[in-house]
């Protein structure tokens, strides 16, 4: 058996080899690396009113220590 690893950037391009690989009946894994995540300035600045919204008591949906390890797991 051989393996072949390759790195893909564009997740368009995933679905595309998918359908490749299924269509030639190969087994293969997709693995994706948690920490390449990207934020844009839209999500940072809502992520932080989120957080402040949190601290003044205006929300209480989710608990700050659960939104803090979803960042923790993106950005370490």
């Amino acid at each position: 058996m051989t393996k072949l690893t390759v790195s893909i950037p564009d997740n368009n391009d995933v679905l595309f080899l998918q359908g490749i690989l299924d269509r030639f009946g190969l087994l293969y894994k997709i693995e994706q690396d948690e920490k390449e995540y990207t934020f844009s300035d839209a999500e940072i600045k809502d992520l932080v009113k989120t957080r402040q919204d949190y601290i003044d008591g205006k929300t209480t949906a989710r608990d700050w220590k659960e939104i803090e390890a979803d960042l923790n797991r993106a950005f370490d």
